[in-house]
C-alpha cells in the first residue's frame, strides 16, 4: 500500500488519455468449453459466473482458478451447472452466446445474495493472484491488472504495468474493490473510484441521507462486521477519521470473507504488491478492534 506522490500527475494524465468503459460483468463473444473458441476474457467471465453459483445449484464443488485458460476443471464446472439445471441432456461442456445455458448461469447469479457474489469473486482472486505469491510485476497479473483499472475509467497500457515506478505512482487496491464490485453486479449503486476514501464518503452520504442504496458506512464501533463486508483503515501517515473522509485522505479497504476465531479474514489487493489475506482482530460484538479501521461499508441485499 503506497501513498500516491505528486510525480504521479504524469501517469494519471497519460492513463486518462486511454480511458475506456470496464469489463463487463457478463455476456461472452464466442463459445466456452470443450472445442470452444475460447478466448481468455470470455472464458474468464465464465469461470467468474460459475465461481459465484451455490454447490446446491450447481455450481463447482471446487472453485477453477479464474485465470482465462479453459482446462478440465472449468469444463467439469460447466457440465456440473448444466447437469443441474438442465439435466443431462442439456450437458455439452460448452456455453455459448445466446445459448439457454449462459442465460441460465447469468439468471442463477443474479438472484445470489450480494454479499455472497463478492466472497466468492474476491476469493477467486486469492487464487488466481495464490495469495501473495504472484505480484504486479508478473507477466500473468499483467492483463487482470488493465482489466481492474477499467473498473474506475483508466486503461493503462502493458508497458505501464510492467513499470514499478507505474505501481509506486499508482496504487491499484480502490481499482481492485472497484472490479470486484462492479464483477458482483453492484451496477450504478457503487462509487467506483482509485481511491479508496471516495466510495467511503459516497457510502456514508447514502447512509445520512436514509435513501435506498444497499451501500453505507458505518463507524466499525456502530455495526458489527458481516461478511462481504468492505473493512476501511487509514494509513500509517494520515488523520483519516468517518467525520472527516469526505476532505480525502489515503486510505486501503479490505473485503470481509471470513469470520472464525475472533478475526475477520480479509482480501484486499496491492497488498504487498499483491492481492492476499489480512486478518483483522474482532471483539467479542464482532466490533473491529484495530483502531487503524476508521469505517465499514456494508451491503444490503436487494
Amino acid at each position: 500500500m503506497r501513498a500516491t506522490s505528486l510525480t504521479s500527475l504524469f501517469f494519471v494524465l497519460l492513463a486518462l488519455l486511454f480511458a475506456a468503459p470496464a469489463l463487463a460483468a457478463e455476456g461472452i463473444d464466442g463459445s466456452v468449453g470443450r472445442d470452444g473458441a475460447n478466448a481468455e476474457r470470455d472464458v474468464l467471465t465464465v469461470q467468474i459466473l460459475l465461481n459465484q453459483v451455490p454447490a446446491a445449484e450447481g455450481g463447482p464443488e471446487e472453485m477453477p482458478v479464474p485465470d482465462g485458460v479453459c482446462g478440465p476443471r472449468t469444463i467439469f464446472a460447466i457440465e456440473r451447472f448444466q447437469r443441474q439445471q438442465l439435466g443431462d441432456g442439456g450437458v455439452t461442456g460448452r456455453l455459448e452466446p445466446g445459448q439457454p445455458g449462459l442465460e441460465r448461469l447469468q439468471a442463477v447469479v443474479d438472484r445470489q445474495p450480494r454479499n455472497d457474489r463478492i466472497i466468492k469473486i474476491a476469493l477467486g482472486e486469492r487464487l488466481f493472484w495464490q495469495d501473495g505469491k504472484r505480484t504486479e510485476l508478473d507477466e500473468r497479473v499483467t492483463t487482470r491488472l488493465q482489466q481492474y483499472w477499467q473498473a474506475v475509467g483508466v486503461k493503462a497500457s502493458l508497458e505501464q504495468l510492467r513499470s514499478e515506478r507505474f505501481h509506486n505512482e499508482m496504487p491499484w487496491s480502490a481499482a481492485f474493490i472497484s472490479w470486484v464490485m462492479k464483477q458482483a453486479g453492484a451496477g450504478d449503486d457503487f462509487h467506483y473510484s482509485d481511491s479508496h476514501w471516495e466510495y467511503v464518503a459516497a457510502a456514508k452520504k447514502n447512509r445520512l441521507a436514509g435513501n435506498d442504496n444497499p451501500y453505507k458506512a458505518y463507524r466499525p464501533s456502530e455495526q458489527p462486521t458481516a461478511l462481504g463486508d468492505i473493512v476501511v483503515k487509514r494509513r500509517a501517515t494520515n488523520t483519516a477519521t468517518y467525520d472527516n473522509i469526505e476532505t480525502g485522505h489515503p486510505t486501503h479497504g479490505d473485503f470481509v470473507v471470513a469470520i472464525k476465531d475472533g478475526q475477520a479474514e480479509t482480501i484486499g489487493g496491492n497488498v504487498s504488491n499483491s492481492v492476499r489475506t489480512t486478518m483483522v482482530p474482532l471483539d467479542d460484538q464482532l466490533h473491529v478492534s484495530d483502531e487503524r479501521y476508521f469505517a465499514i461499508v456494508k451491503v444490503k441485499h436487494k
